[in-house]
């Protein structure tokens, strides 16, 4: 996960890269789906700016609830560290 702050921004702009190593379509727009799902989740609580959201090849194999964990983790961990852009 990745993420830029971007305070003069009017909302969150989300990516979503699942590459074909994850599995097939049928598993990679799965996977793209509840990503999304746990994204809007969590989306008042977003910081504006723009994300990334990479999968591994595990990704499809996680259970909804341990995927919601990890996406947190991953949400928690981006937002914390991102500094935030100027001038562009």
């Amino acid at each position: 996960m990745s993420f830029v702050a971007h305070s003069d921004w009017d909302r969150t702009q989300v990516a979503y890269a699942v590459n074909r190593k994850v599995g097939n379509a049928v598993q990679r727009n799965r996977l793209r789906r509840r990503l999304r799902a746990i994204v809007a989740e969590r989306s008042v609580d977003l910081p504006v700016g723009a994300y990334v959201v990479r999968s591994t090849i595990g990704g499809p194999a996680l259970e909804f609830d341990e995927l919601k964990v990890a996406m947190s983790q991953a949400l928690d961990q981006a937002t914390s560290r991102s500094p935030e852009r100027t001038g562009r």
